[in-house]
């Protein structure tokens, strides 16, 4: 597997910021799992999507929607309150134009939040402490609209 390095330019608060998200790649497909918790890949999850992730068309296309959405958000100069809002707009997005989403296409949503924190230059080890808070928050928030969330994790 051949790592990328995948340039993305966007306007965060009025100014021109360049995220550099690396992925390891093979065969047309990015894997996006580095930050998922292991628990997660568990249960109605296919556990290849999630390892595998996505073709690298869809991940560009959804690290662009989270930049685009991050870049309308005013209210806050927080990075982290800046990424959260374009992940949310993501995730509100999708469940507005189609009434749910998988637990599978969520972890993908938020795989691709956490590599945007990396390639900010957030920790590691806070983006994995955040990882599962932020899957908890959205399955709380739309408990009707996440389809097969693992047991252990339904509200």
């Amino acid at each position: 597997m051949e790592s990328l390095k995948l340039n993305f330019e966007a306007n965060i608060l009025g100014k021109r910021t360049r995220i550099v998200v690396e992925v390891p790649y093979q065969k047309g497909l990015v894997a996006t799992s580095e930050f998922c918790p292991t628990s997660f890949l568990s249960g109605p999850v296919d556990l290849m999507a999630a390892i595998r992730g996505e073709t690298l068309d869809d991940f560009m296309g959804d690290c662009r929607s989270q930049l685009v959405a991050m870049e309308r958000i005013t209210e806050t100069d927080q990075p982290l309150d800046i990424h959260i809002g374009g992940l949310m707009a993501t995730v509100m997005d999708r469940l507005s134009r189609r009434g749910s989403i998988s637990f599978s296409e969520l972890l993908t949503c938020v795989d691709c939040f956490s590599l945007l924190l990396k390639g900010a230059g957030f920790d590691h080890q806070e983006i994995r402490e955040i990882y599962p808070k932020v899957v908890g928050t959205i399955v709380e928030l739309y408990p009707d609209n996440i389809i097969g969330v693992p047991v252990d994790m339904a509200v």
